[in-house]
């Protein structure tokens, strides 16, 4: 736990192999994921946290067309509200995963490879991997105190894709700069520690909150409107979009059609 002097903590205790020890702190920042003891301990809110399940597989003796690309499947029978993906690591050799929503994971990968025997039919799993991953954008408050959150603990994941390791790297690199001057200076006044939010949020966060917005215009799309987003946009137009890039470019190219003018293009530009 923590013991706190006012709005920081002086100290954590650990239980190291049985010893209970009693480590002073200047700072603490927390990267340890989904389930942060470190949020939980100094109180963070994180109500509007959100998680979904990942599995994936490790599959050899593949049949991977175009190898030296990975593969994007969306539908509401394939993956709802998220989507296959292919990553193939050679000719023969592939990871095959899948997130969703409100549903669990593996009937819906394990259909997904049978409905795919020109790739499948002849594949072996040799490793099986899963993780929650959270989807519900940035939290409010990076820091409280002098205790920061960094990563997966922070909900720094881009919301569409799932895709937090270059989001997480740039988070704890900021923080650590941060919390080095504040340790320096020993000033974990507000002036200072907000330079850890501005300079993330300058960048990633704006990214985290525009793939965010993305994720909750598409996810309650038919499969029709999904197919009509792929006629109108470019392969440059679906990362931009996923990755919370440029989500503009995207929305002005839909107002001129029928029916996504009203109920993606405006909704992305609002």
């Amino acid at each position: 736990g923590f013991k706190w002097d006012g709005d920081r903590v002086r100290s954590v205790v650990v239980n190291k192999a049985g010893e209970i020890l009693q480590v002073n702190v200047k700072a603490v920042v927390g990267c340890d994921g989904v389930n942060s003891t470190v949020a939980k301990l100094a109180s963070f809110d994180r109500s509007s946290y959100k998680i979904i399940p990942t599995l994936q597989y490790v599959m050899v003796n593949c049949r991977i067309p175009e190898p030296y690309y990975t593969h994007g499947y969306l539908g509401n029978d394939v993956a709802p509200k998220g989507y296959v993906w292919v990553f193939p690591k050679s000719e023969s050799v592939a990871n095959v995963g899948i997130g969703v929503q409100d549903k669990p994971a593996k009937p819906y990968l394990d259909k997904f490879i049978k409905r795919h025997p020109e790739m499948f039919d002849k594949a072996k799993i040799v490793k099986i991997s899963g993780a929650p991953d959270p989807i519900g954008g940035q939290i409010r408050e990076l820091y409280k105190g002098n205790v920061l959150l960094c990563g997966d603990a922070a909900g720094q994941t881009i919301p569409l894709t799932g895709g937090g390791i270059h989001s997480g790297i740039a988070a704890g690199k900021i923080a650590g700069e941060v919390v080095a001057k504040a340790v320096l200076n020993d000033d974990f006044s507000k002036e200072v520690l907000d330079e850890y939010p501005r300079r993330y949020n300058e960048y990633w966060g704006a990214r985290i909150a525009k793939s965010l917005k993305a994720l909750k215009v598409i996810e309650g799309l038919s499969d029709d409107d999904l197919n009509s987003l792929a006629d109108v946009f470019s392969p440059e137009d679906v990362v931009n979009l996923a990755n919370g890039i440029d989500i503009v470019t995207p929305a002005l190219k839909l107002l001129k059609h029928p029916v996504l003018a009203l109920k993606v293009g405006r909704r992305l530009l609002a």
